[in-house]
C-alpha cells in the first residue's frame, strides 16, 4: 500500500468517526486519554487531527456529498433516469432542473458532511488549545485553516449559515449573514497563515494536509468569488493570493495532462491539496461505480458492479471539438461518427476526460448489453454516445459520454486509488488570469490570453486563440477543470447558472443560487431561518 504514514493518520481518523456517529458525542479516544498522557509529539498530534481529514473521503468523486452539488447542478454532468435506475424519488432530476427542496438528499447530505467536518475540528481544537506547546500551536493553526475551508464550502453553497466554533456551547446557533461568514473565513485564514508549513507536493510528511499554499488557494477562491458572496469584488486580493502560490516555485503544469489523474498520481507538480485515496485503506472515490455501465464489470474485471448513472451533457462534450458542431435531430453531430468519436476538426487532447464509443474486451471482442433499449440504434453492442435521448423516465442505458478523467484501471473494486486534487495549479493560473481580465476590463489582456493559450497548448495540444471573450474563457476553464467540483461556482460567477441549457430550462428565480437549509436542521433548531424562496 502507498503512503503508509499518511494512511495511518487517516485510518485512525476513520476509526474515530466509525465509533462516533452522533455529532454531539465526544470522540471515544477522549474517554481513554487525557492531555496529560497524550498529544506529546507529532505522531500523537497527527492522530488527533485524523478525524477532521478522514471526513473528506466521501466528499469527492462520489454520489453522496459535495461533488454532485457542484457538478449535477451545472451544464457538465447529468444523472438521467434510466427506467427503474436512478429514479430515487426524482431528486437527481430536481438537481438538474434547479428545483431542489429542503428535503432532498444532496443538500441535506452535503450540509451534514460540512458540519461534521466543522464539529470534528471544534472538538479536537478544544483538546489541543489548552496544551499551549509550540508543537501543538502548528496543529491548531492547521485545524483552524481546515475548519475555514469547510466554512468556505458552506458559504458558497448555503450562504447564511450558523458559525459554530465552540465545542462546549450549549445554545443552538442562529444564522450568520453571508458577509459575516465571509469575514470569519478570511480572518481565520490570514491569522493562521504564518504558522502553516510552506511545503510542496513532493513533501511526503505533509502530503494531503492543509499547508500555507492550500490556505492561499482558498483565499484566492474566496476573493475571486467575493462579488457573489458580498457584492464587493476583490480582484487585486485574488491576484495576490495566486501570486503567493505561483511565485513559490513549488508548482508547475504537468507536461502530460493525464498524469494528474492516473492511478499513481501522487506528487503531481500541480497538486496543492489532494485527498490520498486508496481503494482498500482509504476508500470513497467511487467514480467507477457512479458512471460506468453494469456490463463494464466484466470488461474491466471489476470486483463490484457499476451503477450506470453519471454522464456528460452532450454540448459540453462537444465543446472539446473545434469547431463546436450542432446536434442533429437524432443526436448526430457533424464531425462525430454515430458512436460520438470525432472524425473531423481539431480535437482537444483533453477529450480523454470522457469514455465514448464501442466498448470492447482486451481481446477486441465487443462488450454486450443484454438489456439494451429497443430504440437504441446501437443495439446490444455496448456503445457510449454523447447523445442522451431524454432526462427521464427512460434514458437509454448506453447513452451519455461517461466520466473517464481519472484512470479507471482493470481490477478495481468500485473505488479508485487515484488521488483527487481539491486545488490544482492549473486552476490557480486560470484564476489569476480571470482576476487580471476582470480588474482591467479586458479579456484580451496579454497575461490572460497567454495563460489560456499556455494551458490550451500544453494540456490540450490545440492551436492558440488569437483573441478570447468572456464566453471563450469560461468554456476553456470548463475544458481544463471538468468534473473537479467548481463548475456550479464558475457559472454563478459568470452569471450563467440561471441560463437554459440541455435538460435545464432557464430558472424563473435566482433564489436557487443558494441551496436550501435542510428541513431537518430547521426542525431541530428553531433559531435557523430558511434561505429565501424555499
Amino acid at each position: 500500500m502507498k503512503r503508509i504514514s499518511l494512511t495511518k493518520i487517516f485510518t485512525i481518523g476513520l476509526l474515530m468517526m466509525a465509533a462516533c456517529t452522533d455529532l454531539d458525542e465526544e470522540d471515544v479516544l477522549y474517554d481513554t486519554v487525557t492531555t496529560k498522557t497524550f498529544y506529546k509529539n507529532d505522531q500523537e498530534l497527527l492522530s488527533a487531527i485524523g478525524g477532521a481529514y478522514s471526513n473528506l473521503y466521501g466528499a469527492f468523486g462520489s454520489s453522496s456529498h459535495i461533488w454532485p452539488a457542484y457538478e449535477v447542478t451545472s451544464d457538465e454532468i447529468v444523472v438521467p433516469t434510466r427506467g427503474a435506475d436512478w429514479g430515487d424519488g426524482g431528486h437527481w432530476v430536481r438537481l438538474k432542473l434547479h428545483t431542489y427542496t429542503p428535503q432532498d438528499p444532496v443538500p441535506t447530505n452535503t450540509w451534514n458532511f460540512l458540519y461534521r467536518g466543522v464539529n470534528t475540528c471544534n472538538r479536537v481544537l478544544a483538546t489541543l488549545e489548552p496544551l499551549g506547546t509550540d508543537v501543538s500551536k502548528a496543529y491548531i493553526a492547521e485545524l483552524k485553516a481546515l475548519r475555514a475551508i469547510y466554512y468556505y464550502w458552506l458559504l458558497d453553497l448555503y450562504g447564511n449559515v450558523p458559525l459554530s466554533v465552540d465545542a462546549t456551547a450549549t445554545e443552538a446557533p442562529t444564522n450568520s449573514t453571508r458577509q459575516e461568514v465571509y469575514n470569519f473565513i478570511e480572518k481565520e485564514l490570514l491569522d493562521n497563515l504564518p504558522a502553516l508549513q510552506k511545503t510542496g507536493p513532493a513533501d511526503e510528511a505533509t502530503y494531503g494536509r492543509v499547508n500555507y499554499y492550500t490556505a492561499q488557494a482558498v483565499l484566492a477562491k474566496l476573493y475571486l468569488n467575493a462579488q457573489v458572496y458580498t457584492g464587493t469584488p476583490q480582484w487585486a486580493e485574488a491576484i495576490a493570493a495566486c501570486d503567493e502560490i505561483i511565485n513559490s516555485g513549488k508548482y508547475a503544469l504537468m507536461a502530460n495532462y493525464r498524469d494528474n489523474f492516473k492511478r499513481d498520481n501522487k506528487g503531481s507538480t500541480e497538486f496543492i491539496w489532494a485527498i490520498p485515496y486508496d481503494e482498500i485503506q482509504a476508500t470513497g472515490f467511487t467514480m467507477p461505480h457512479i458512471t460506468l455501465h453494469m456490463a463494464s464489470q466484466a470488461q474491466l474485471n471489476m470486483t463490484a458492479q457499476p451503477w450506470n448513472g453519471f454522464a456528460t451533457v452532450q454540448e459540453f462534450y462537444q465543446s472539446y471539438i473545434d469547431p463546436v458542431q450542432n446536434p442533429g435531430p437524432q443526436g448526430s453531430v457533424i464531425g462525430l461518427d454515430p458512436a460520438g468519436t470525432p472524425t473531423t476538426g481539431t480535437v482537444d487532447e483533453r477529450l480523454s476526460n470522457f469514455i465514448v464509443g464501442p466498448q470492447t474486451f482486451p481481446d477486441g471482442s465487443p462488450v454486450l448489453d443484454g438489456g439494451a433499449d429497443p430504440a437504441d440504434p446501437n443495439g446490444p453492442p455496448m456503445t457510449f454516445t454523447p447523445y442522451i435521448n431524454e432526462l427521464q423516465p427512460n434514458a437509454w442505458r448506453q447513452s451519455g459520454a461517461r466520466i473517464g478523467k481519472w484512470e479507471i484501471y482493470r481490477g478495481n473494486n468500485g473505488n479508485l486509488s487515484n488521488d483527487y486534487a481539491i486545488f490544482r495549479y492549473a486552476d490557480i493560473l486560470l484564476m489569476r488570469a480571470e482576476a487580471v481580465a476582470r480588474q482591467s476590463g479586458n479579456w484580451n489582456d496579454a497575461y490572460t490570453l497567454a495563460i489560456v493559450n499556455q494551458i490550451r497548448a500544453e494540456h490540450g495540444g490545440v492551436e492558440p486563440f488569437p483573441a478570447i471573450t468572456e464566453d471563450i474563457f469560461l468554456a476553456e476553464r470548463g475544458r481544463e477543470m471538468f468534473a473537479e467540483a467548481f463548475r456550479r461556482q464558475d457559472l454563478l460567477r459568470f452569471g450563467r447558472y440561471n441560463n437554459a441549457w440541455r435538460f435545464h430550462p432557464a430558472d424563473p428565480s435566482p433564489h436557487v443560487n443558494l441551496f436550501p437549509i435542510p428541513e431537518n436542521q430547521i426542525n431541530a433548531n428553531q433559531k435557523l431561518k430558511q434561505n429565501p424562496g424555499y
